[in-house]
């Protein structure tokens, strides 16, 4: 026996399988993929394998009959059967498909992979498979079962040479509203089964709440003033959907509202109307007594594209369209009409590919995103958007229990995507040997010397993949391939040929971690998901308080596994300390570290690595806050000293520095206290800065001033001292003691005669400055001393004046300059460097300061002109603004440019 898979093993779509079994061959389903560029299987393929002797056809969706036209314009000969409802649904959906074939190939320019007339050849050479549900093909007998997924859907048995096949197609266990649940016999023992995964990592939900759930909200957004979209598939779930609604209002459950049934729905309710004897017993008895069940006349309309426009501009109503997956067709042209507006709503029932507008639909409704692009147009989504289960195919515990009755010696799992299918691997028993395909491969599988049965198993699990497998539910800490911090995931499967985990990161985002990306298993939780990312993110990012709490005081020097060194530093065994531990102990060097006798990893630890771990001073990811959340932190701790005013982050050099009106005001002891407490929440070196906010000293020494204002201000910063003519009648020791207590400073009481630097001046000199610096760290001084007042400096050159180079600040204009005279005589100090500011504003900045403030609706005519004499923009308007505005806007442009504006 030989089992090639052409498409849909290791996806939704294409499905297509070559067998070959008791020398005769046979080709089981062609379909086609909605998405991508490959619109069909590998049927390149089949030149090396035996021609098909026949080709069967498990139902009649798009995904397994789409390539069937290509099919037998290559075999002519080989007969085709299906069930006599697959054929007539065929009808209906192969053209269908042709049209959304023929419509995408005209859009990208390219050939349609078959005609009509291949279309109209196919139809006219299908056969019913007999009634007695049996065939014979060269030396094979073929059974067929239902399969209870769709009307008409079978599962295929091969028997022959000693060896029996079972090829599910789509499977659904439980009964829905039009048809019942698969029918298996009990004697079925086959070798190998081909099963079908789409749901393999699933439960599904109680199906009469799905329904209950449904009805109830179509019936609120129509009483609510909207319009309700259901796309559903034309062929199975639209009839489901349809038969809910109206069941439910012959109930009295949900009010009366119409609903419009468009694309392909009405030809294919047709057909299910045509076969009542392979529909659900009580329905069926409804077809005969009824007639039609799903469009049932006064409730129900069947729509035609031209009225489409009409409908939306009448009475709100639910709208059953299809596709299911907003791939094309009647759905995706009302989703555009629908999505924009938040009385409307889309809710989705089935399945929804990974590249679907469907699956694009649910990341909205999910939050990860605001917009829904269909045939290339991004909306906003602003419609309700809820998804409903009512699956037509099997979940993971039906299919285990499936093949738990069959005990197949092989089991196969195709039609379902790498997470599904690994899923539902680990659910099986081994002894059932379930296998990933993948496409493009073939399966071999000898039968025994008896000529009864197949051999023992092909494919057994190594070592590693066993360990590997005992990860399943555990959560992992793994480096990225990117090389970006290390991260945290749930592990939920393993792949049994490439090992490669497949999980979901604290986010909920699948990701495949290769097997050398492991770092760590972490262990498993009864908490939620949610829990878990709230603890263990955060540590990610900063640990170190974590780091430090644990007991490395306990740790001798010496060599430990993992969890032999979590049994001495843990306080609670949590996932948290782990996850701190963990991280520790990458920080160790190659040669701490060496793969165990019993294939544990083990680490190498001396008193100096204990040390500095006990101390929180490992050089490991999240020893550090992040800047943002350690100014936070800075500002919330010192939110109740008055003088502070401001944090900055240092990145290059790796400090935060804290900023006080009056530093010197604080001791040593203080200043060490704030400083180290920080220091030990943030992970980050912290200092406090030594600069003053001179502007505030003035005021601090008028306040302390009674009966007038100190004049003759002058200020010595390397003496730290404040001199300045009180008023007579003020005590000079008494305020004295006040200034140097509130500042810092010294005060010292001077003639009143006696002059200072006049701010009318641009020279700003200090006789007490510092110590000349160089010329290029003057300037980066100057640049230090600009941010750290958040002064916006566009230049800073040297210009000579006499024989003495004289440092130049360049302001947006001198008017601006002129706000910081005090700060002017500061870098002086700082630098060693006699300071001016330069004079010409910088005009170009000005006008682009100013426009950007104006509002659009004074129609400004052209760029502002400016008076420099005056300091004044004058502004060309074609409407005159309302005088307060006006003053609001003339305000806003003088803070930041020093002009003001006069309009004309």
């Amino acid at each position: 026996m030989n089992v090639t898979v052409l498409g849909g093993g290791n996806e939704v779509g294409a499905s297509c399988l070559h067998i070959e079994m008791a020398e005769t061959s046979i080709l089981i389903d062609a379909g086609m993929r909605m998405q991508g560029e490959q619109l069909l299987p590998a049927l390149g393929i089949l030149e090396e394998l035996p021609r098909p002797q026949a080709i069967l056809v498990t139902h009649a969706h798009a995904d397994h009959i789409g390539a069937l036209p290509v099919i037998h314009k290559l075999f002519p000969e080989a007969p085709i059967y299906a069930t006599a409802p697959t054929i007539a649904l065929m009808r209906i959906m192969m053209k269908d498909s042709l049209k959304i074939i023929e419509e995408r190939s005209r859009r990208e320019e390219t050939i349609p992979p078959y005609s009509e007339e291949q279309v109209e050849a196919l139809l006219a050479a299908m056969l019913e498979i007999p009634a007695s549900n049996t065939l014979r093909i060269g030396e094979l007998r073929i059974e067929s079962h239902q399969a209870g997924h769709i009307l008409g859907a079978v599962m295929f048995s091969l028997m022959g040479g000693g060896a029996e096949l079972l090829v599910t197609g789509d499977l659904s266990f439980k009964a829905g509203r039009t048809i019942s649940g698969a029918n298996v016999p009990r004697d079925l023992k086959p070798d190998v089964v081909v099963m079908e995964s789409t749901y393999g990592n699933r439960a599904h939900t109680d199906r009469h709440t799905e329904e209950k759930r449904l009805a109830e909200h179509v019936a609120e957004v129509i009483a609510s003033g909207g319009f309700a979209l259901v796309p559903a598939f034309a062929l199975g779930r639209a009839q489901e959907v349809l038969l809910v609604l109206q069941d439910y209002m012959d109930k009295g459950l949900i009010p009366e509202f119409p609903i419009y049934v468009d694309g392909l729905v009405t030809p294919v309710s047709r057909v299910y109307r045509q076969y009542p004897q392979f529909l659900k017993g009580n329905l069926a008895h409804r077809v005969y007594r009824e007639g039609d069940v799903f469009l049932k006349e006064g409730r129900c309309q069947a729509v035609h594209p031209k009225e489409r426009e009409a409908i939306l501009q009448g009475k709100p109503a639910c709208i059953v369209a299809s596709s299911g997956m907003l791939t094309g067709g009647a759905s995706s042209w009302y989703a555009e009409q629908l999505i924009g507006n938040d009385k409307n709503a889309i809710l989705l029932t089935g399945y929804q590919d990974e590249e679907s507008p469907g699956k694009a639909l649910l990341d909205v409704a999910e939050g990860k995103t605001e917009e829904l692009t269909i045939n290339g147009t991004a909306y906003e989504a602003k419609a309700r958007i809820s998804k409903y289960g009512l699956s037509a195919h099997a979940d993971a515990s039906e299919m285990q229990l499936f093949i738990q009755q069959l005990a197949p010696t092989y089991t196969l799992l195709v039609h379902g995507d790498d997470d599904a299918r690994a899923a539902l691997s680990d659910l099986l028993d081994e002894r059932y040997s379930p296998t990933l395909v993948e496409n493009g491969d073939s399966y071999p599988f000898e039968l025994r010397d008896s000529n009864k049965g197949i051999k023992g198993k092909r494919y057994k699990p190594n070592k590693e993949h066993e360990a590997l497998r005992s990860l399943n539910g555990q959560f992992i800490l793994y480096e990225p391939e990117d090389n970006d911090p290390l991260k945290v995931a749930l592990c939920t499967g393993v792949h049994p040929k490439t090992n490669v985990l497949f999980s979901q990161t604290l986010k909920g985002k699948p990701v495949k971690i290769q097997p050398h990306q492991l770092i760590q298993a972490l262990g498993q939780s009864t908490r939620t998901i949610d829990d878990v990312r709230a603890s263990l993110q955060p540590l990610l990012d900063f640990n170190r308080p974590k780091l430090k709490a644990l007991q490395w005081n306990h740790v001798p020097a010496g060599i430990y596994t993992f969890h032999g060194l979590l049994r001495y530093v843990a306080t609670d065994d949590s996932l948290e300390e782990r996850l701190v531990l963990a991280l520790a102990l990458q920080t160790l060097t190659a040669e701490h570290k060496r793969e165990g006798q019993t294939g544990q990893k083990e680490y190498k630890l001396d008193d100096d690595f204990i040390d500095r771990a006990q101390k929180g001073r490992l050089s490991m990811q999240g020893m550090k806050m992040n800047a943002a959340k350690a100014m936070d932190l800075a500002r919330e701790e010192l939110s109740d000293e008055p003088d502070f005013t401001r944090c900055g982050a240092d990145q290059s050099g790796e400090k935060l520095t804290l900023y006080f009106a009056f530093p010197d005001a604080y001791t040593d002891a203080q200043k060490d206290k704030m400083t180290t407490s920080i220091a030990d929440k943030t992970g980050w070196e912290v200092v406090m800065s030594s600069s003053t906010r001179q502007d505030l000293l003035f005021q601090v020494l008028s306040d302390l001033t009674e009966d007038g204002e100190p004049e003759s201000f002058s200020l010595h910063l390397q003496e730290k001292t404040v001199r300045a003519s009180l008023p007579k009648n003020n005590n000079i020791q008494q305020i004295a003691e006040q200034f140097q207590q509130r500042t810092g400073f010294d005060f010292q009481e001077k003639d009143a005669a006696a002059t200072t630097l006049s701010p009318s001046k641009t020279l700003f000199d200090v006789t007490d400055r510092s110590v000349r610096m160089e010329n290029n760290e003057a300037r980066e001084e100057t640049k230090r001393w600009a941010e750290d007042r958040n002064i916006k400096l566009y230049k800073v050159s040297f210009k000579e004046q006499g024989n003495e180079n004289i440092l130049e600040v360049h302001f947006i204009s001198p008017e601006i300059a002129k706000r910081h005279e005090t700060d002017l005589e500061e870098l002086s100090y700082r630098t060693g460097f006699q300071v001016i500011y330069a004079e010409n504003p910088k005009q170009n900045e000005i006008i682009k300061e100013a426009v950007t403030r104006i509002p659009s609706s004074w129609a400004l005519k052209k760029n502002p002109s400016i008076h420099r004499e005056q300091s004044v923009l004058g502004l060309k308007v074609g409407e005159t603004p309302d005088p307060d505005e006006a003053k609001r806007i003339e305000e806003a442009i003088q803070q930041v440019t020093g002009y003001g504006i006069e309009l004309k």
